[in-house]
C-alpha cells in the first residue's frame, strides 16, 4: 500500500513525520538520494520512498544548516588577491 503520492523531484523540499526537512538531490529508476537540512545524505529505494509519510515543504530560510558545524579552516587557506597581477598584465598589453 502506498502512503506517499508525492513523486520525488530533484531540488524540491519535503518533510517527514518527525518534522525533518530534506531535499531530493538525485533520482534514478531505483533510488532517491535525499539530503537532510543538517547535511546528512541518505539513499532510499523507490519502494521505500512511496511508503514514507512525507509532505512537500518550503525551502528553509537559512540555507546554512548543513554548514553550521564547519570551521573556516576546513575550507583551506584564504585565496590571495591577484587583482594587481591582472592589472599589471593589462598594462603590459
Amino acid at each position: 500500500m502506498r502512503q506517499s503520492v508525492t513523486e520525488p523531484v530533484i531540488g524540491e523540499w519535503y518533510e517527514d513525520i518527525q518534522k525533518r526537512r530534506f531535499e531530493v538531490v538525485a533520482v534514478d529508476e531505483d533510488t532517491v538520494e535525499i539530503q537532510y537540512y543538517d547535511g546528512d545524505v541518505e539513499e532510499v529505494d523507490m519502494e521505500s520512498w512511496y511508503l514514507m509519510n512525507i509532505v512537500p515543504a518550503a525551502e528553509p530560510n537559512d540555507a546554512s544548516g548543513p554548514y553550521d558545524d564547519l570551521d573556516m579552516e576546513e575550507f583551506g587557506p584564504a585565496e590571495e588577491d591577484h587583482s594587481s597581477d591582472w592589472q599589471q598584465m593589462l598594462d603590459e598589453y
